[in-house]
């Protein structure tokens, strides 16, 4: 039976179960709430693109998850807090689980079953689950269809929210102590992350703790258990928050296992601040397979701009590199001249674009290029309330949002030099990070145009304009954004259309700027 067949099938099936069973479900209580709606949610495995994880929380019964073709699957939803959890429904499409277990945890590590069953119906299931739980995790275990994997069209967790106490922690990420900077595209660590040491440029590692927007605790305290049974734990009591002390190399993260790392802020009465946070990842001493990454470019004539030398736009231009460097990026763009980052989402093509029919490695960011500097609060409202809420369904498993953060530009009104205005930009887009609740990171392209122009002038990267990148200022920009994408220093890229020696000076500045 193809997908599309059951896609149908499945939805007969639905609506005739629903029509038995709904008089048996019971109505939501006053106090009741869907608390897993547009969660973060990870899965097993997905069936195809078309049927991702996310499509099982997006309130939508004409979408649905559907797992691998395999006996052994697992669905887990991100509640963002602790929550007191009363009931979950479910809505199987027909490849339902006759066997399944429901787990409850509060740091996605360690799991407490409510419920188990070997002999689910299928249909439209209400079950009774009561207590508390950020996570919840459906572990399926025996298939009523034994050719097909699992599927259902909503997962659906039923209870009270938790108090709102925010998040203190915003996230972890991986740093390297040699240059003193954060290596990004490994970092922020994410569930799943491999941290792949041969791919770095030396063996200096640690972690450190960022913020959120407004969290100021007295002290962070740091567990790190491995499967194969190491730990470390450490409690930090000045900023900057690191995990073996500021800059000091932590031996875990250079010794290959899979490891849990949870970070706790906490007030100065020692009670708990904000929800721990916790990540899964693993370290790796062996070169790893290397698969396509998926990217969507959202922005405007910035990373728009074509070379004179090649016709590619800065998304292009990435994918250019990776193809010479034998890697595959699969680019999506929306990419609209003169628009902020609201403007080209009420066009209404961005929003198709993160609809979840498609995900995502990572979603690239560029906004209006001094709006973040004049007007931060409009850019990160933009950020925050209208593209944040489509991260979860959009981006794949350990996904990342990638910030680009634009160069300040040769006329710096209205601020009273280019310093005031890459001052400004610096602020903005530390801020604008830290208020988004998804994984993310800003590529520093501001940063590097400032060394570059600190010793050759603005005309080095920036056209007669006084806005847009010429060609050297385009390479430059993909050489950072493939660091970040691949993963991998970009010291060893081609030179493309550069000279030698101007090739080597962006790469090297892309790759300090980025960890490498």
């Amino acid at each position: 039976m193809t997908s599309r067949l059951r896609l149908l099938w499945g939805a007969l099936v639905l609506s005739a179960a629903a029509a038995i069973t709904v008089a048996v479900i019971p109505p939501a209580h006053a106090a009741d709430a869907v608390l897993s709606q547009n969660r973060p949610v990870t899965a097993s495995s997905q069936e195809s693109a078309g049927t991702p994880a996310a499509a099982g929380v997006d309130g939508n019964t004409g979408t649905r998850w559907s797992s691998a073709f395999a006996p052994t699957q697992w669905f887990q939803v991100d509640l963002g807090t602790a929550a007191t959890v009363s009931r979950i429904d479910i809505a199987w499409e027909n490849a339902y689980a006759k066997a399944f277990s429901i787990q409850f945890s509060s740091d996605g590590s360690a799991y407490t079953q409510v419920y188990a069953t070997t002999t689910g119906p299928g249909g439209r299931q209400s079950i009774t689950a009561n207590g508390t739980a950020r996570y919840v995790r459906i572990n399926l275990t025996t298939r009523a269809l034994a050719a097909y994997g699992y599927s259902f069209w909503e997962f659906q967790v039923f209870g009270a929210a938790g108090p709102a106490i925010g998040r203190a922690i915003n996230g972890l990420t991986l740093v390297n102590n040699a240059s003193r900077k954060p290596i990004l595209g490994p970092g922020p660590l994410a569930d799943g992350t491999v941290v792949d040491l041969t791919r770095l440029a030396n063996r200096n590692l640690s972690v450190r703790a960022d913020l959120a927007a407004g969290a100021a605790p007295a002290s962070v305290a740091f567990t790190m258990t491995g499967a194969k049974g190491s730990s470390y734990t450490r409690t930090e009591t000045q900023q900057p928050y690191f995990l073996c002390n500021d800059y000091a190399d932590c031996p875990l993260l250079a010794t290959p296992d899979t490891y849990t790392l949870t970070a706790q802020a906490y007030t100065s009465t020692g009670a708990q601040l904000g929800a721990p946070y916790t990540v899964h990842f693993t370290v790796t001493g062996t070169a790893t397979a290397q698969s396509p990454v998926d990217v969507l470019f959202v922005g405007n004539s910035l990373i728009g701009t074509a070379t004179a030398a090649t016709g590619e736009d800065t998304p292009a231009l990435v994918r250019h590199l990776a193809s010479a460097a034998g890697r595959t990026v699969n680019v999506t763009e929306v990419i609209h001249f003169g628009n902020t980052l609201q403007q080209t989402w009420d066009g209404g093509e961005v929003a198709a674009a993160l609809s979840g029919a498609k995900q995502y490695d990572f979603i690239v960011l560029q906004e209006y290029s001094t709006l973040v500097a004049t007007n931060p609060a409009q850019a990160t409202n933009t950020l925050v309330n209208t593209y944040a809420p489509t991260f979860a369904r959009s981006l794949k498993p350990g996904g990342r949002v990638v910030l680009f953060k634009n160069w300040a530009l040769v006329d710096p009104a209205p601020f009273a030099t280019r310093a005031a205005e890459t001052a400004a930009i610096d602020t903005g887009y530390a801020a604008m990070s830290a208020s988004l609740g998804a994984a993310n990171l800003v590529a520093p392209v501001s940063d590097e145009f400032e060394t570059i122009i600190a010793a050759n002038g603005t005309s080095y990267l920036i056209v007669a304009d006084g806005k847009h990148p010429n060609d050297t200022a385009i390479y430059l920009d993909a050489a950072t954004l493939y660091g970040i994408l691949l993963r991998e220093s970009p010291r060893s890229l081609p030179d493309l259309y550069l000279t030698a020696a101007v090739a080597s000076n962006m790469r090297a500045t892309a790759a300090a700027a980025i960890g490498y």
